[in-house]
């Protein structure tokens, strides 16, 4: 007797429609009607399993672009946007020693925001702004166009199983991006503003042997620059800025408000066994405007919580000034003059009453000034400056050696009672004598000329 199952079939098996044959002999009844399906699920596991563990792409598999468009309302304004990337990523077959992975990927954006109400019916439909004619926007659109991209590498070969075995083995990474942005605004009807972006990030790493490097750059800059869109002057300006996507670097007719922003983040990074063994890390920004001037600032910071920053500034005429203050105890002031050597000045500040105490008798041959423990403040100049170093690191530092900033940086790294307890003691003789280190007195503030007023000006957002 037949009995027919009630299990329910798998849905994942294939299902191919079979038609109707006529019954045949003995040898075609023991054929398994099933044997089909399972090689066809086996064929598919394998295709899919190579699929996953291939290490190399055509081009046509390489490249999965994807994309959307919208035009919608936020707030006050009417939004036109639209977006596509392509990229995609691969790796080694598994189960080997060696394991290597990469990846890449493009992404680029369109954004156009408009005042709802001063909206066209053509910006409602989905149609841009034209860039070429600017002064069909309404004040207040903004227009963005931006296009970014990536790519990444890692490998690594471990000496053996297991965790030991991935520290002490050698493993390189690397990892590359890199955005470009233009944007517009018409800020008021005379004013088209321009704005251009570029940032890049690298992030890289290598290891053998338990020893490991790491960096982390990123660099950006931004320009900026005011078209008068009334002006024949500035309307020129804009189409060349229109054709070779470069803005002004000065100021001048129909173009005002020029800016360049440069800025520059590194971060690097000492592993030994997994465990960080040092780092340090330096900010730098450089800005300049159309008339000339220019400032620098820059910081530097390491694994002891040493410091160091510095502004600079340069004025058109040639004269500048620059300050770097090292830790919280030493400030190196530079002034240039044209056809003149810069000089430099170092002022030493003790706050902490100890230090200040200490310090007093370092640059002094009272031992009653010790008792005042009120903060204390001396000036050295470049001589003065190099004495002293040179008597608490080595004659080296008298003859100039070695860079005066990053001497006073590792002097004074400890801590402000360790720097002027260092001070007092070179100033001890061998024979018990007392030999104080020179100053300058400070010279006095002149109080800051009186500015002119002016009536503020008037907006124009």
């Amino acid at each position: 007797m037949t009995s027919i199952s009630n299990r329910p079939v798998s849905q994942s098996l294939p299902r191919t429609p079979v038609a109707p044959v006529e019954r045949q002999g003995p040898a075609a009844e023991q054929t398994p009607v099933a044997a089909e399906p399972r090689g066809d699920t086996a064929a598919m596991a394998a295709a899919a399993r190579t699929e996953r563990e291939r290490s190399t792409f055509t081009p046509a598999a390489a490249l999965r672009p994807s994309g959307r468009a919208s035009v919608r309302t936020e707030g006050d304004n009417f939004v036109m946007e639209a977006q596509g990337q392509v990229g995609n990523r691969g790796s080694t077959p598994r189960g080997g020693r060696l394991s290597a992975s990469g990846s890449f990927s493009a992404n680029g954006s369109v954004r156009v925001e408009v005042p709802r109400q001063a909206a066209t019916d053509a910006m409602r439909a989905g149609q841009l702004p034209n860039p070429a004619a600017p002064e069909t926007w309404p004040v207040g659109t903004r227009a963005r166009a931006e296009v970014s991209g990536q790519a990444g590498f890692n490998a690594s070969l471990p000496a053996g199983p297991g965790r030991a075995g991935r520290e002490l083995g050698l493993g390189a990474s690397y990892d590359r991006s890199q955005t470009q942005r233009y944007e517009l605004e018409r800020t008021s009807p005379d004013t088209l503003r321009a704005t251009v972006t570029s940032q890049g990030r690298q992030q890289d790493a290598a290891s053998a042997r338990g020893l490991e490097g790491r960096q982390d750059q990123r660099l950006e800059r931004t320009q900026t620059a005011d078209f008068n869109i009334t002006q024949p002057e500035g309307r020129a300006a804009y189409q060349d800025f229109l054709r070779t996507g470069q803005l002004p670097r000065e100021n001048g007719p129909g173009v005002s408000n020029v800016g360049t922003t440069d800025g520059l983040d590194q971060n690097r990074e000492g592993r030994v066994l997994g465990r960080q063994v040092a780092t340090s890390a330096r900010q730098t920004n450089l800005t300049g405007d159309g008339d000339g001037n220019q400032t620098v600032r820059q910081t530097d910071r390491n694994v002891a919580g040493s410091t160091q920053s510095t502004a600079l500034q340069l004025n058109p005429d040639g004269t500048g000034r620059g300050d770097t203050r090292i830790n919280d105890s030493v400030t190196a002031t530079t002034t240039t003059r044209p056809g003149q050597p810069a000089e430099t000045n170092y002022d030493l500040t003790f706050t902490d009453p100890n230090a200040a105490r200490i310090a007093r008798g370092a640059f002094s041959g009272d031992a009653a000034a010790m008792n005042d423990g009120s903060p204390y403040s001396v000036r050295l100049n470049e001589s003065q400056a190099r004495e002293l170093l040179g008597r608490t690191l080595g004659p080296d530092m008298a003859s100039g050696q070695r860079p005066m900033d990053q001497a006073f940086r590792a002097l004074s790294q400890r801590g402000q009672e360790t720097f002027a307890t260092t001070l007092f003691n070179a100033t001890q003789n061998p024979d018990g004598s007392r030999r104080p280190f020179a100053s300058t007195p400070a010279p006095t503030p002149t109080p800051a000329p009186a500015q002119p007023q002016f009536e503020p000006a008037p907006s124009i957002s």
